[in-house]
């Protein structure tokens, strides 16, 4: 599945009050109070404390591991041993673009935090090769001060995670083992490392079946081959022990509607085996290929794309359609979802097969062409109504979504 816009989530799926939570802003962040000055904010530290910031950026960009873990106070001994550790990951990546620069102060009135001094740090790097951006994330430098000089003694805080809507990526939170070949850059830790060979080579194949099937893009892709779940359950609209993978958009900032890549995370846990993981990969990986060019179309367009290119690369139409129709024959009231209800309403696993088929069907009727210039058409557009997209599908089509379900049903009974 991907993780996208929020295409008509509110009006095709839940009342306006239901997309927020009771004790949340509107931005569905939790209310926190105002506070009347910046926490610990100590001038005579300012000055040292920015210095050493400087020293931390100083020694991402030369390379220093021991100059950096110098900056961190060794009295904070977890977070010492949390940064040794994410030095070490990051060391393992084809990162560049390091920079560390003083943010916006006026967010330190709705954090709190102990230390002498609180200071809002924007962290940037790039992974080189595969980031068409770098990517920022804001961070809440706390800094202790006495006789020996400024430490600091950590890098986040709870509510400003919360205002941000952080999403950690693997080398933020555990131990990982980094793997590269082939334009695939996997990402395991020690819980999937030992299956790291099988998964990078499936990724690669994967790529390379779907890659004829594509617009051109580029071929490359980072990978999440993580045991720890969280982070996906974040980026997936359904439960994570529903989801087999997902590929996700990375922001280049939070709150900037900007993507500096897309990226595949697996769900270890339901990744199965021979043909059932092939064509998970092939799907998600179709996702990311597509990058942001199916960012506004509607659920059924971008899922069942992906599903029928995944298809594709191994059934030929004939093959296709008898299996669509072994799943599909003898089941009323089937439809094409337009929005987030793709994932919530009726039986999901039909949701996909129908918008496969019917994506199937443009492609090998009017040409894969058809597919590329529907999503191009969506491009920047919102509808008011599910009446509005429909009418703007038949325009695009000449045939409403009910009429373009009738005719893929009725080419696949041609087999």
């Amino acid at each position: 599945m991907r993780a996208s816009r929020a295409w008509l989530a509110c009006l095709l799926l839940l009342p306006l009050a239901a997309c927020q939570a009771d004790g949340s802003g509107q931005d569905g962040s939790p209310d926190l109070p105002e506070r009347s000055a910046p926490a610990g904010m100590d001038q005579t530290l300012r000055d040292a404390a920015l210095a050493l910031v400087d020293e931390r950026e100083q020694a991402l960009v030369d390379g220093d591991r021991d100059a950096f873990l110098t900056t961190v106070d060794p009295q904070a001994e977890d977070f010492a041993e949390t940064q040794a550790r994410w030095w070490d990951n990051v060391a393992q990546l084809p990162a560049t673009d390091f920079s560390l620069e003083l943010g916006d102060e006026s967010v330190m009135t709705r954090v709190h935090g102990e230390g002498d001094l609180q200071l809002p740090v924007n962290f940037t790097m790039r992974l080189d090769g595969y980031d068409a951006r770098p990517v920022t994330q804001p961070l809440i430098y706390t800094f202790v001060g006495d006789d020996d000089g400024v430490r600091l003694a950590d890098d986040r805080n709870i509510q400003s995670d919360a205002l941000t809507g952080w999403v950690p990526a693997p080398w933020d939170v555990t131990a990982v083992t980094v793997e590269e070949s082939e334009g695939v850059l996997a990402v395991f830790d020690d819980e999937t490392r030992d299956d790291a060979d099988d998964l990078q080579a499936d990724i690669v194949a994967a790529r390379d079946d779907i890659e004829p099937l594509l617009p051109a893009w580029s071929g490359r892709v980072v990978a999440y081959d993580i045991s720890d779940l969280d982070a996906i359950d974040r980026m997936s609209v359904v439960e994570v022990d529903d989801t087999a993978g997902i590929a996700f958009p990375v922001l280049r900032r939070p709150g900037v509607d900007q993507v500096a890549a897309y990226r595949f995370a697996v769900n270890p846990a339901h990744t199965g085996s021979g043909f059932e993981r092939d064509l998970l990969f092939r799907h998600e990986l179709a996702h990311v290929a597509l990058g942001d060019r199916d960012d506004w179309s509607p659920a059924w367009l971008v899922e069942g794309t992906a599903e029928y290119v995944a298809r594709a690369a191994t059934y030929d139409v004939a093959q296709r359609k008898v299996e669509a129709m072994g799943r599909l024959e003898g089941r009323p009231g089937l439809q094409l979802r337009m929005g987030q209800d793709f994932y919530t309403r009726g039986e999901t696993w039909l949701n996909y097969e129908l918008a496969a088929l019917v994506c199937d069907y443009l492609a090998s009727t009017r040409g894969p062409e058809a597919v590329w210039s529907l999503m191009d058409a969506f491009d920047g557009r919102q509808f008011a109504s599910l009446a509005e997209a429909e009418a703007f599908v038949r325009r695009q089509l000449g045939l409403t979504p009910a009429q373009l379900r009738t005719a893929a049903l009725a080419w696949a009974r041609t087999a």
